[in-house]
C-alpha cells in the first residue's frame, strides 16, 4: 500500500508547495469548487428538475445520487482509509477545509456527488456548452479535494468511476422497471436489502482503533452515526418514487413559469429546514442517529412523493375554482 501512496503523497505536496509559494491566492477559488460537491447545491438542482422540468430526469439524478451515496459509504467502512494529513504529518490542509473533512478519506464522496449528479444531466441534456461547462465542473471539484488536501488522487479517481459506473447501472435499471409489471417491487426489495448489509456490515466490522496525540482519530460511532442519514434519505428517495410511480400523476413539466419558481421556492424552503434538523442530530451524536434516519426519510420521501403530490392537488383545487 505504501508504494501507491507515496507517489500521491509527493503529489499533494507539490500543490501545497504551490499554495504556499502563491500565497493561497486560488484557496478561495478551489474552496468554492469543493462546496459545489457538497450536497446543498446538487440537492437543490435535482429538485429543481424533478419538480420544474423532467420528472424521469430528476428520478434519474436522484437514483444515481443516493445509490453512489451508499455505495460510498460501504467502501469508506471497508477501506478504513485515513486523511492524507494523517498518513503523513507533512501535509498539511486548508484550514476551513478540515471541518468538512470528517471521517475516513477513501473514497471522496464530493467527487461521487459531483459525478452522480452532474454526471446525470450530461447524460440526460444534449446542450453541448452545459455538457463542456459540467465536464469542467466536475473535473475541478475532484481536483479541488486534492488542491485543499483533503484527499489522495485515489480517492477522487475512484470516486469518478464509481460516480460513471452508477451512471449506466442506473439507467439500465429504469429501462428494465419500465420494460416489465412490478419490476418496481424487485427495486423496492434490492434497496431494504442493500441497506440492512450495510447496517449489519458496520455493527459488527471492527475498525482500527488509533491514536494521534491523545485523541481517537476515526470514532467507529461516529462512522456508523453518519451511515443512518445517507440510509434513511436512500430509503425515502426509492420509496417516494415507488409511491409516486404507484399512485401519484405527477408531471413536471405543468404549471407556468411564475408557477415553477414559486413551486419550487416553497419546496427547497422546506428541504433546508429538514436538512437544518439532520444536521443538527448528526453533531449531537449519541442515540440520536436513529432520530436522524427518520428525517431524513422524511426529506426523501417528501422530495418524491409528498411534494409532488401537494402540487397535484393545489393543482386540481385551482382548476376547479377556475371552471
Amino acid at each position: 500500500m505504501e508504494h501507491l501512496l507515496a507517489p500521491q503523497i509527493e503529489y499533494l505536496l507539490l500543490l501545497q508547495n504551490f499554495r504556499e509559494i502563491t500565497g493561497g491566492v486560488l484557496d478561495n477559488f478551489f474552496l468554492f469548487i469543493t462546496s459545489c460537491g457538497e450536497i446543498t447545491v446538487p440537492a437543490l438542482i435535482m429538485a429543481c428538475i424533478y419538480w420544474c422540468f423532467d420528472t424521469k430526469i430528476g428520478t434519474y439524478l436522484f437514483f444515481n445520487w443516493s445509490l453512489g451515496t451508499v455505495v460510498c459509504q460501504f467502501l469508506k467502512t471497508f477501506a478504513c482509509i485515513y486523511r492524507p494529513w494523517i498518513l503523513d504529518n507533512r501535509v498539511h490542509p486548508i484550514d476551513s477545509a478540515i471541518k468538512m473533512a470528517g471521517g475516513y478519506s477513501f473514497p471522496s464522496g464530493h467527487t461521487q456527488t459531483a459525478t452522480s449528479v452532474y454526471g446525470g444531466i450530461i447524460k440526460s441534456f444534449k446542450n453541448k456548452f452545459l455538457r463542456i461547462f459540467l465536464i469542467i465542473l466536475i473535473l475541478l471539484i475532484a481536483f479541488s479535494r486534492n488542491y485543499i488536501g483533503v484527499h489522495t488522487p485515489q480517492d477522487v479517481i475512484v470516486s469518478l468511476v464509481l460516480g460513471i459506473l452508477l451512471l449506466f447501472f442506473t439507467d439500465k435499471m429504469m429501462k428494465w422497471v419500465d420494460g416489465g409489471k412490478s419490476r418496481d417491487l424487485a427495486v423496492i426489495f434490492g434497496v431494504i436489502i442493500s441497506a440492512l448489509a450495510l447496517l449489519i456490515y458496520e455493527e459488527f466490522k471492527v475498525y482500527p482503533i488509533d491514536y494521534l496525540n491523545g485523541e481517537l482519530l476515526v470514532d467507529p460511532a461516529k462512522m456508523r452515526l453518519s451511515s443512518f442519514p445517507k440510509l434513511g434519505l436512500y430509503f425515502g428517495v426509492f420509496f417516494g418514487w415507488f409511491v409516486t410511480r404507484r399512485f401519484i400523476k405527477f408531471n413536471a413539466k405543468i404549471g407556468t413559469v411564475k408557477e415553477k419558481i414559486v413551486r419550487f421556492v416553497i419546496g427547497a424552503t422546506i428541504l433546508g429546514i429538514i436538512a437544518a434538523q439532520t444536521t443538527h442530530l448528526i453533531g449531537a451524536g449519541g442515540n440520536l442517529k436513529y432520530l436522524a434516519c427518520v428525517i431524513s426519510f422524511i426529506s426523501g420521501f417528501f422530495t418524491m412523493a409528498i411534494y409532488p403530490f401537494i402540487i397535484v392537488f393545489v393543482r386540481k383545487k385551482i382548476l376547479k375554482k377556475e371552471v
